[in-house]
């Protein structure tokens, strides 16, 4: 992210939520599936029930076809504002950092950021957004499980509130965090660099890459990595969110889960996961860097129309 032009917030904004409803609405199948997954003990595995193949059999058949876009509602209701937020705090960050290492470097036409504030911006605001939205999380998670059986969006949070009040909406919040933030700093770390050496390459061999092509390959490499790595925490916090009596804190739950299920009981659904965050991270990042530049191009013609 290494441009010096400024669209508007407002633009950021936009851009964020179009590649985050885009990118919720196709790839909801895959979430909600991994949220199967996780919600059972590795044991059930042994009896045919963890499979993909067997759950996405089991969701079809008891709901159709339609059933696995469960949860597609809340899903948009934390994926929309969600990314939105996300990338208005990352473009905000972005323009601090840069100008901070303009004047440490005394580089006042420095335009590309370093390695290290790449991972800071991207953590940072991944945490701020993520915690603005758990309650989204937290219903997101609960409506894709077979565990709750809530009516409706306003059903579930009466329900939430009569059993846990306010806390009950930011259960699993630390693992989110812990999870979110090292997964957008190393994503936006790696997304940086490779997008870098693919322009480097392409213009050593005198090769002309499409952006979007550069963008898509990407944020695909980057999303597999950055998944990997953070693939406990995610099951940490989906245990967490769907079974708080049994799961009651960070510690206790990588215990549990490591005691019960040995270090195999961390990856469970990771193939989906992998799956969906390298295909949704190069479509939300490739989305939203077309809206900006489509807007920066339509900004810079507007002036040459108006002086024909």
């Amino acid at each position: 992210m290494g441009t010096d032009k400024k669209p508007g917030s407002i633009v950021h904004l936009g851009a964020g939520a179009l590649s985050g409803v885009t990118s919720c609405v196709l790839l909801q199948p895959f979430d909600l599936v991994k949220t199967r997954l996780q919600q059972t003990q590795l044991q059930t595995h042994a009896r045919g029930m963890g499979t993909i193949a067997n759950t996405v059999q089991s969701i079809v058949s008891s709901s159709g076809v339609r059933g696995l876009w469960r949860g597609t509602l809340p899903s948009l209701i934390r994926n929309a504002p969600g990314t939105s937020l996300y990338f208005y705090f990352l473009n905000h960050t972005k323009h601090m950092c840069l100008a901070t290492e303009r004047r440490l470097t005394n580089d006042a036409t420095r335009t590309r950021l370093s390695p290290t504030s790449n991972m800071v911006i991207g953590a940072s605001s991944r945490a701020v957004a993520g915690f603005l939205l758990m309650p989204g999380t937290i219903l997101k998670v609960q409506f894709e499980s077979s565990l709750y059986k809530h009516a409706g969006i306003a059903g579930a949070v009466r329900n939430i509130w009569r059993s846990s009040g306010v806390r009950g909406f930011f259960v699993g919040a630390v693992p989110t965090a812990i999870r979110d933030a090292p997964y957008a700093g190393l994503y936006l770390l790696l997304y940086e660099a490779i997008k870098h050496q693919e322009r480097t390459i392409a213009k050593q061999r005198n090769v002309l890459v499409p952006e979007t092509a550069v963008t898509m390959v990407a944020g695909v490499a980057a999303g597999l990595a950055a998944s990997y790595i953070t693939q406990p925490f995610d099951m940490v916090k989906t245990r967490m969110q769907l079974r708080p009596r049994e799961y009651t804190s960070v510690a206790q739950s990588f215990a549990k889960i490591y005691s019960e299920e040995t270090i195999r009981g961390f990856f469970r659904g990771i193939s989906l996961r992998v799956l969906r965050k390298g295909v949704q991270a190069s479509l939300v990042f490739t989305l939203y860097e077309w809206v900006l530049r489509s807007t920066s191009s339509r900004e810079e013609s507007s002036p040459a129309k108006l002086r024909a």
